[in-house]
């Protein structure tokens, strides 16, 4: 199981001295890759809780800081020399499909191939009326440009007649550093599923018991035989808040946010990896400093992810 984590580009933690010495000390400490997330402004009176939160219904402020997020990877991947750079996930209907691929294929290729596009639909009304993006047709809008980003990525001279967006006549390079990006699909539901099956190289899940897990593994390989998608081929991971506690959890604790110790939190990690995960985002959940959070990366480097080898 490949193990990274999530940093603060949204919130009270992120500036730049912070997430970037906190992808540092990934880098440093051998984690596998660093993930940001993405919004680009949050209204003072939503309409939506949070959808990921779990008993009462939580709302986003409005008034924290948010580091854009691919402006970020370019920084992250200049700032260090291994990890992986993922963003989990980014709103595609939020930006026009040419915009992005250039940015994304320019990132992975001054890289040598370290991006990892994790994508998703959206779900916040306010930012969608913001940008003048239609709601209702985030999904296929999402749906074509991943079509759109494969064919101009392989392509020399691509070419390309959507619904929404079209191109042709004109080349795009570079090219990303293998021709290709890997692109998870971000969310559990029965849409998210299927656009993973059928356009995705991944699923992207987000903050699952164990025993939601082994739900949503059990639907999604129906889904994949539906669509004649071998399951194999598509890497499953998932991005899961985590608290690290001094003594041993208990069974009520050690729900979501994955909380315990680190022999607690090893053995749930060991049934994920049990039930085909291959790749896990950890997001910990410490005091809103960076050194907290440094402290988290240093056992996630040096104790978890060593046990699970």
């Amino acid at each position: 199981m490949e193990v990274g984590v999530a940093i603060p580009n949204i919130g009270p933690m992120a500036t730049g001295e912070n997430v970037l010495a906190l992808a540092e000390r990934a880098d440093e400490v051998g984690l596998d890759s660093v993930w940001v997330g993405d919004h680009l402004a949050f209204p003072r009176n939503p309409k939506l809780p949070y959808p990921y939160s779990r008993g009462a219904p939580r709302y986003l402020p409005s008034n924290v800081p948010i580091l854009e997020p691919i402006a970020l990877m370019a920084a992250i991947v200049a700032r260090t020399s291994r990890v992986r750079v993922g963003v989990s996930v980014l709103i595609l209907p939020y930006r026009h499909p040419l915009v992005t691929a250039k940015m994304i294929a320019t990132i992975d290729a001054i890289s040598s191939g370290r991006v990892i596009l994790g994508v998703g639909v959206g779900w916040l009304p306010e930012e969608f009326e913001a940008l003048n993006a239609d709601l209702e047709t985030r999904g296929a809008v999402t749906d074509e440009q991943i079509r759109y980003f494969r064919e101009v990525w392989s392509n020399d001279e691509p070419s390309f007649d959507g619904r929404f967006y079209q191109l042709s006549g004109i080349d795009v390079f570079p090219k990303p550093a293998d021709r290709s990006i890997p692109i998870w699909i971000g969310g559990q539901s029965p849409a998210a599923m299927r656009r993973a099956a059928n356009l995705g190289d991944g699923l992207h899940l987000i903050d699952l018991t164990l025993a939601e897990l082994e739900g949503v593994v059990e639907r999604f390989a129906k889904i994949c035989a539906q669509a004649q998608r071998p399951l194999e081929e598509v890497t499953l991971s998932i991005r899961s808040t985590f608290k690290l506690t001094d003594g041993p959890a208990t069974p009520e604790e050690q729900q979501t946010p994955i909380t315990g110790n680190v022999e607690q939190v090893v053995g749930v990690l060991r049934e994920f990896e049990r039930l085909g995960i291959r790749h896990v985002c950890l997001g910990p959940r410490v005091a809103q400093n960076v050194e907290s959070f440094l402290g988290a990366i240093d056992v996630i480097g040096k104790e978890i992810k060593p046990a699970l080898a």
